[in-house]
């Protein structure tokens, strides 16, 4: 006799009543459900049967759980898993039959783990990555030009120019930046604390709430000032290292707005003051459970963002982002919520917004987050929410580093990427239509507005977050060659590419080169933009634009020029302007060699009707047919480089495409140069 199975096997392999009547279920209505007759074939006088329905196995790697060493007799004893190695060739046959397929959303784990056998999965199709985008390299570094990519350009310039300038910029950091002592460490020792009188406290602190509250408003101000007007604070930093952090990186910001700063790290007044709050932040890592704590380190990483910090920024933002997140089922409710709310969204937007433009992966985990955000009345100018602006793009952000660049997923084919970056690019749209009008990217947009205090900075912020984040995405579409409609019928997207650029330069004039001005503000996306209109003008310098072009390289070379003015020499801010030098020679060549016309000599004036979104007419644009799809190809260049072709011939080529190839078999995809290393050993 038979013994009655369990539970577990009666759910998975017995049949069951069907939750609807068959009359029901072809009416497609509504059934009252089990015992008949239910309440519609009582109405209509219809016979009521119910039926079973079958449940089908599920292809589960752990049945072996549930099922296995089932036998006859009963048993006490759980049932012993199976692993694959003990595993007959009769059952492994059986099983390669049911492996389990992954979906359209899982990434490379899930192929190793759920999919195909991981030795199968290199010949199952070349991988497909996206490298070299903008700021970042799909993957990870901040890279721009890669070794193939210099070879042409040496090949059209005739000459190595480009490749000893780079050579002279590595050289120059390797000798010439002086590593300081006081941050070899990721913390500074403690240096005691600075003289500094009540007057000029109140005074920086006046500064902070000023210039550096309305950007990031994670501090309390009641509680901070009810704190420091109880005049004792000897006696409560002695006694609170967190709030004598915060204190101290508080006034080290005001004084780094007031002009305290300094490029080089170690110096400055606004540098002795955050030295004193450094040293106490590794044990409010350890032991921080407050608001103080928190708060103390989301001040050090605003502080971390310029350049003088960038050898313990990303420690110190990593530190604070866990911080925020490990605190938020602690401190998301109660007393405390709508301050730590605060504190948690300005972290979050930092930490999103560094790990993008310097390619790291990012500590927030977007699925964990259930913090809502506040209402933050510092940040709004007129009908202008900053705080959700810079949340909702830092969302954006961190999307396209886990659809797009990150190496999970490098076994996508194009149309995933294609379909990625057409939802990205939507969602950005209306991200900039959600922006005010007089903030908002567009081609109406009024410079002078840039000067304002703190409304020009949020200007400045929005238009660079725009337009840098739309570079990358069209530096990603150009370099798909499998989309049908991209290259004849949407050439707009290269022109794209070159109006956004010279968008980005033109800015370049109201930046504050000040130590407090981010990295990738002050240089890392101006750098890009600049070396995509110096590859352009030398790629294409038949275009009508190509004097205006010029004009807008000097202009950023003015800036990098400015940056090592400011920063005393320590920046090398003039070689980049080099980049301009070679473009202009090589177009001052051709000209006198009569290859182009007289007629570029005019400069495009400057209306205001720049295209960065799209306003002017397509051009005509020359194409390239590849040797073996016969697909029209969306590269700059043949490719096979043209070392041994430096004539006019190279000058006739489409006017923006990608670097490099996507197809990933054999190549290092951390490859080119690092633009951010320019300044990374400081």
């Amino acid at each position: 006799m038979s013994q009655t199975p369990t539970q577990t096997q009666r759910r998975l392999r017995g049949p069951q009543k069907s939750k609807a009547c068959d009359s029901c279920k072809s009416r497609k209505i509504r059934c009252s459900g089990y015992p008949p007759p239910c309440s519609s074939c009582n109405e209509r006088k219809d016979a009521c049967h119910f039926g079973h329905r079958k449940i089908p196995l599920r292809k589960n790697v752990n049945k072996s759980l549930i099922l296995g060493n089932t036998t006859g007799s009963a048993s006490t004893e759980p049932p012993t898993p199976v692993l694959p190695s003990e595993r007959s060739p009769t059952n492994q046959c059986r099983d390669n039959k049911e492996i389990l397929q992954f979906t359209e959303g899982d990434i490379f784990i899930d192929r190793i783990l759920f999919g195909m056998p991981s030795n199968d999965l290199a010949g199952k199709e070349q991988r497909f990555s996206l490298k070299g985008i903008g700021l970042l390299s799909g993957t990870s570094r901040v890279t721009f030009f890669s070794d193939s990519r210099l070879e042409t350009l040496s090949a059209k310039l005739q000459n190595n120019k480009v490749d000893d300038l780079m050579r002279r910029i590595s050289s120059i950091i390797k000798n010439k930046v002086k590593p300081t002592s006081s941050i070899s460490a990721v913390y500074s020792l403690e240096q005691g604390l600075p003289l500094l009188d009540h007057a000029t406290a109140a005074k920086y602190i006046m500064i902070y709430y000023e210039r550096v509250h309305p950007l990031f408003p994670f501090l309390d101000r009641e509680c901070f000032d009810t704190t420091v007007a109880t005049g004792n604070l000897n006696s409560i930093f002695s006694n609170d290292s967190a709030f004598s952090a915060l204190y101290h990186s508080v006034l080290a910001l005001g004084c780094l707005h007031d002009g305290g700063g300094s490029f080089e790290p170690g110096k400055g007044k606004a540098w002795e003051l955050f030295s004193v709050a450094s040293p106490l932040l590794p044990d409010i890592v350890k032991s921080g459970k407050s608001l103080v704590a928190l708060q103390a380190m989301t001040a050090a990483a605003v502080y971390a963002l310029g350049i003088p910090c960038l050898s313990i920024e990303e420690k110190i933002m990593t530190d604070a982002a866990r911080m925020a997140q490990d605190l938020a089922p602690l401190l998301s409710k109660g007393p405390f919520a709508k301050s730590f709310h605060r504190v948690f969204w300005v972290m979050y937007a930092i930490e999103k917004m560094s790990s993008f433009h310097f390619g790291r992966s990012s500590v927030f985990i977007d699925a964990n987050i259930v913090t809502p955000l506040p209402h933050v009345p510092e940040s709004n100018f007129g009908n202008f929410n900053w705080a959700l602006a810079i949340a909702r793009h830092c969302r954006l952000l961190s999307r396209a580093l886990t659809t797009l660049f990150s190496p999970g997923i490098c076994g996508r084919g194009p149309n995933y990427f294609l379909s990625t970056l057409s939802q990205l690019e939507q969602d950005l749209e209306q991200w900039r239509m959600s922006i005010s009008e007089d903030l908002r990217p567009a081609p109406s947009h009024k410079p002078h507005l840039y000067r304002r205090p703190v409304k020009g900075s949020i200007a400045i912020w929005v238009n660079y977050l725009y337009y840098s984040f739309k570079l990358i995405l069209l530096r990603s579409r150009l370099q798909i060659n499998g989309d049908p409609e991209n290259d004849l019928t949407k050439p707009s997207y290269r022109e794209l590419l070159i109006e956004i650029s010279r968008s980005i330069l033109e800015i370049t004039t109201y930046i504050d080169v000040e130590p407090s001005t981010p990295l990738w503000i002050l240089a890392g996306i101006p750098i890009c933009a600049l070396f995509v209109l110096f590859d352009h003008v030398i790629s294409d310098p038949k275009s009508p634009d190509t004097r205006s072009n010029l004009a807008l390289l000097d202009i950023a070379g003015g800036h990098f020029s400015r940056i090592e003015f400011a920063s005393g020499g320590s920046l090398p801010g003039s070689l980049i302007s080099e980049f301009t030098y070679i473009a202009r020679e090589y177009i001052n060549q051709l000209t006198s060699r009569g290859i182009l016309k007289e007629s570029q000599n005019a400069l495009r004036p400057n209306d205001g009707s720049f295209s960065a979104l799209g306003t002017t007419e397509a051009t005509s644009i020359p194409t390239l047919a590849t040797p073996n799809t016969g697909q029209v190809a969306r590269s700059l260049t043949p490719p096979i480089p043209q070392a041994m072709i430096p004539d006019t011939a190279s000058l006739i080529s489409p006017l923006y495409a990608p670097i490099e190839t996507l197809w990933d078999q054999e190549n290092d995809s951390f490859f080119g140069i690092d633009v951010m290393d320019i300044f990374s050993n400081l």
